[in-house]
């Protein structure tokens, strides 16, 4: 994480991040600065309460976020947020919904969910929101935060969202990490980029091939290659939109063997080669 100021520590985003036992962070972003991170281990929901910014994670690029507004990045993404402005606000860090909250609530959106499409979710801060936000704010920058504190505030921030929002806009939001079962779409995209193959997914999860296959593809809507395909294709469009990146950089990130092999798999995925997905992305002229 580059230019985020987090609790007054000048800390990197790994260190900051590691071991935490409290749950919420707020940030500060000068105008023009820039926030990266491969986000492997939590999840984040992040409230703008002041400034503007775009985000940009996975296949999503540039989406501009306007003050008192919140959205999901699920854990796996590959991050970039560049700041419109000063921005401030707080950011809401879980590993799973399990424990957090009743699980069977969130199951219950996930058949609104499993009906619309993936796309970023930006909902707007509910006045009584974020009146709760502010005051959030002004605990920790005073340096009220343990571990009693975490836990009754997260209560109170998940009551808020089922009392202030429909159903159907909790259920978007927390599209991506939502599923029938939750442990086991939580393993899921906790492993599945440390795995090269559909095998390797199903030794790490502890199950047989054949039981894996049946339940992924109830839970995510096609079978374990597909999907995998699919997910690298969102990782190496994302990177392929960077301004400075070139095919090595993405031969060597994403394990392509020869540029016949990257070619086939933009062919596969895009429909086109990948100096043509390049220009697409305004990466060149």
């Amino acid at each position: 994480m580059k230019d985020l100021h987090l609790e007054n520590d000048s800390l990197s985003a790994k260190n900051v991040f590691s071991g935490l036992t409290m749950r919420f962070r707020y940030y500060d972003m000068d105008a023009g600065k820039i926030y990266e991170e491969q986000n492997n281990e939590h999840n984040y929901l992040v409230f703008l309460l002041d400034g503007e910014l775009t985000v940009s994670y996975n296949e999503f690029i540039n989406i501009k976020v306007a003050p008192q507004s919140f959205y999901l990045i699920p854990k796996s993404s590959e991050l970039i947020v560049k700041s419109l402005s000063w921005c401030n606000g707080i950011i809401f860090m879980f590993e799973t919904l399990e424990g957090i909250y009743d699980k069977l609530v969130f199951q219950s959106y996930w058949k609104i969910a499993s009906q619309s499409e993936q796309t970023v979710t930006l909902l707007p801060i509910h006045y009584v929101l974020s009146d709760y936000l502010y005051l959030l704010l002004r605990y920790m920058r005073n340096g009220i935060n343990c571990p009693k504190m975490d836990k009754i505030k997260t209560q109170e921030l998940f009551l808020l969202l089922q009392g202030l929002y429909s159903k159907e806009e909790i259920a978007n939001l927390f599209h991506p990490i939502l599923g029938m079962s939750l442990s086991f779409k939580e393993k899921v995209l906790q492993n599945y980029q440390d795995s090269t193959n559909v095998d390797e997914l199903a030794r790490t999860l502890g199950m047989s091939r054949t039981n894996f296959d049946i339940k992924f593809k109830k839970e995510f809507g096609m079978p374990p290659l597909r999907w995998m395909l699919k997910e690298k294709a969102k990782r190496v469009q994302f990177s392929m939109a960077e301004s400075d990146v070139t095919l090595s950089d993405i031969m060597q990130k994403y394990n392509f063997n020869s540029p016949t092999h990257l070619n086939r798999f933009c062919k596969q995925q895009f429909g086109c080669s990948p100096t043509e997905l390049m220009k697409k992305l305004n990466v060149l002229d």
